[in-house]
């Protein structure tokens, strides 16, 4: 299966968290090309053709934004260095793990004149609409729609019936250009599937009743494309007290376990400090799943189910989500079940395992003393 590390890790909220902390503790991470993401983020997507000029390209199809067939684009990043070649020169796919010491794959490909490519833009600051009569005199100013801000890794070049785009498939390694798996066809019918989410969910947020925005974002939060999921959670917080009983049933919902950090997180921003003694009813049950399942489990339990919905990472990722919602609360009361469940954890080296599942404990022991700090005596 062709997947690149990076696809990998946008599987879902907790994976992609995993990528953030991975991209501050791994510099040799590189830009490797998301199309949801850049589809989501870009302003303008267009088919376009290579002309004469390098960086220089003529839309043919508009998949997103105002642009015209017709209307010219001057990428200067994408023009191809001296001694490029073209794509069908590059390295074999059967021989991409091997070293490439050229790094001809690296590069830009230099292609024919009326080649084709897709471009993921973002319109720059202060820039004004391309002249249809002007190639390279246009003040447009371009960004490309990549959570890198790279904009090799907001394009997709064509050869024939291949589609290439640059990925890391290795780390430590370079982004190399390859095959994406994907046809230009289905990429389009995948963006059109985008951009018609992102249109609905603009007007679910407008919607002024909180308990009716809540229920219109549900169904959002467990959306396949993943910017989606993260602007249903970000609005559902914003919906105020009357979505706490949308929320909680949610949080009751095993269907939405893989959204749990979010919705945990959406819970607390939308019911406040009124939701503080139900969090803790929630914790203190969780305290009673742990207290049954970890005296059986083995050191090295977390590696032993590493698939996405894995029963007990959903479970932890849950527990340590109300944790963190309790300090956000300031419910003083919470103190004691803190307590009981940090020393619990402390009790058994299959949980309290250095190798990162201590982290129940440290947030335990820094919501007891946040609490603590925080409470004003009666």
């Amino acid at each position: 299966m062709r997947a690149t590390f990076l696809g990998v890790l946008r599987v879902s909220l907790s994976l992609i968290l995993l990528t953030v902390f991975l991209r501050s503790v791994f510099p040799a991470i590189r830009p490797s090309f998301s199309l949801d993401y850049s589809a989501w983020h870009a302003t303008h997507i267009v088919l376009v053709e290579v002309l004469q000029e390098d960086g220089v390209f003529a839309v043919v199809e508009s998949w997103k934004g105002e642009l015209r067939p017709g209307e010219y684009i001057n990428i200067p990043e994408l023009g191809p260095v001296p001694g490029a070649i073209q794509i069908s020169l590059y390295p074999r796919e059967t021989d991409f793990f091997v070293s490439d010491e050229s790094g001809v794959s690296e590069q830009i490909p230099r292609q024919h004149v009326g080649s084709r490519m897709v471009l993921f833009l973002i319109r720059g600051d202060g820039s004004e609409a391309p002249s249809s009569s002007a190639k390279t005199n246009s003040i447009e100013k371009w960004r490309p729609a990549d959570s890198y801000d790279n904009m090799k890794a907001s394009t997709v070049w064509i050869d024939g019936q291949q589609v290439y785009s640059f990925e890391q498939m290795i780390n430590p390694g370079p982004s190399r250009l390859s095959v994406l798996g994907q046809s230009l066809q289905q990429m389009k019918e995948r963006v059109t599937e985008i951009n018609r989410i992102r249109l609905e969910l603009a007007e679910v947020v407008r919607i002024e009743n909180g308990a009716d925005r809540a229920e219109a974002l549900k169904p959002y939060v467990r959306s396949k494309v993943y910017e989606a999921q993260l602007l249903a959670l970000k609005e559902l917080g914003k919906c105020g007290p009357s979505a706490v009983t949308t929320i909680r049933g949610m949080l009751d919902d095993p269907a939405f376990a893989d959204e749990t950090a979010g919705v945990i997180k959406a819970f607390v921003e939308a019911g406040g400090e009124a939701v503080g003694e139900e969090l803790s009813s929630r914790l203190q049950k969780d305290l009673g799943f742990w207290q049954a399942t970890a005296p059986s489990l083995s050191q090295g339990w977390w590696n032993q189910d590493p698939t996405p919905h894995a029963p007990l990472r959903e479970r932890y990722s849950h527990t340590l989500e109300l944790i963190r919602a309790l300090g956000r609360t300031h419910y003083t009361p919470a103190l004691i079940i803190g307590e009981r469940l940090g020393d619990f954890w402390r009790s058994l080296p299959q949980l309290n395992d250095p190798s990162g599942l201590d982290q129940i404990a440290k947030e335990c022991d820094e919501l007891v003393d946040h609490l603590r700090a925080n409470h004003v005596p009666q």
